[in-house]
């Protein structure tokens, strides 16, 4: 996204900050290029990640513990990384008969690891002094979760970024693109993060489907389920969260697939395309929603792989400190063409 700034409109004070803030984004935008040369998370390195120990786990061993906190993990693994020496308290190998209180900190050490390669083709669209506005490539996790810990945006964001400690206010999936907005305060990331909640923030996103809906326009309003299932997966539940998506059809494609406008008004994990897999017509190239009503362990794609076609394309939200309304578009991917140009918040 460019904008387009003419000349008489602004005071020559105006024309310097735009040409400042141009500059600045320029250099953040070279150095994330820069980092696409060689992903940090691909070059060797031990990556040590925390473990907290929560309040119910008081008075427990640790091995108890790690089992609570940890389910989809089996007690045979946490027994090999006992025995490596590989779970920590202060650097030194944990006993895991050990009795925790609530609060502590223990770490997991990952020796030598090297990382899956990712999309670091990250590109800041705008910034402010409380706020910045990305496009997020795909594939690529938001922030360390499983196999990721440097190749994610917000620890490829932060060498860019390095005064700052970026907060997220709300996610992408790893395999989505699209823009996203991370607070640079916590002032700024409390009010998006109400904005959010209270669902005053607009979202757009475009999205390929499978199969061609029998109406133009449809909405979706099952609820999804709280908890996940096998792989991280989300299913629809009638005691789940309340969830609501509208739908518009774009363009019904010659090979069997369609093109929305997805306008998501509750903000569930997985939303989208969670509903789209409940009426048969799930999202082109999602590997965990699939046809047939079928579901796989959630996977983050490789960059080989086809893309999973869901873009984030609009985004609008109020400024947190000025009350001025922020309308933000990000550029189509390949897949859609110029067909989902068009602004459709209604």
């Amino acid at each position: 996204m460019r904008a387009v700034l003419k000349a008489e409109k602004f005071s020559s004070a105006d024309l310097i900050s735009v040409r400042v803030m141009n500059a600045t984004l320029r250099q953040r935008n070279d150095d994330l290029r820069q980092l696409q040369v060689e992903l940090p998370g691909s070059i060797p390195y031990d990556n040590v990640r925390p473990i907290n120990v929560p309040a119910r786990c008081d008075g427990k061993s640790l091995s108890e513990c790690l089992n609570m906190v940890y389910p989809q993990v089996s007690e045979a693994e946490w027994n090999v990384w006992f025995s490596e020496g590989h779970i920590l308290f202060r650097d030194v190998p944990a006993d895991p008969n050990v009795r925790v209180r609530g609060g502590q900190q223990f770490s997991h050490l990952f020796p030598n690891t090297t990382e899956p390669d990712v999309d670091a083709a990250i590109e800041v669209v705008t910034e402010d002094s409380g706020f910045i506005l990305v496009q997020k490539p795909a594939p690529l996790p938001v922030h360390p979760c499983g196999r990721f810990n440097l190749n994610t945006l917000t620890s490829l964001l932060s060498t860019v970024y390095p005064q700052d400690d970026l907060r997220l206010v709300h996610r992408l999936d790893a395999n989505t693109t699209g823009l996203m907005v991370l607070a640079r305060t916590r002032e700024v990331a409390t009010d998006l993060r109400q904005q959010f909640e209270l669902n005053k923030v607009q979202k757009q996103y475009l999205v390929r489907c499978t199969g061609h809906p029998v109406t133009d326009e449809f909405i979706c309003h099952e609820p999804i389920a709280k908890e996940t299932f096998a792989g991280g997966t989300r299913e629809l539940s009638q005691d789940g969260r309340e969830a609501r998506t509208r739908f518009r059809v774009l363009d019904r494609c010659d090979d069997g697939n369609t093109l929305l406008h997805a306008f998501p008004e509750t903000g569930r994990t997985n939303q989208i395309r969670v509903h789209l897999w409940a009426v048969g017509m799930p999202v082109l190239g999602d590997p965990t929603y699939l046809a047939g009503g079928q579901s796989a362990a959630n996977q983050t794609l490789t960059p080989e792989d086809l893309p999973m076609c869901l873009h984030a394309q609009r985004l609008s939200f109020t400024h947190p400190r000025t009350g001025d309304a922020l309308h933000f578009q990000a550029s189509n991917p390949v897949w859609a063409g110029d067909v989902g140009d068009s602004s459709s918040f209604q």
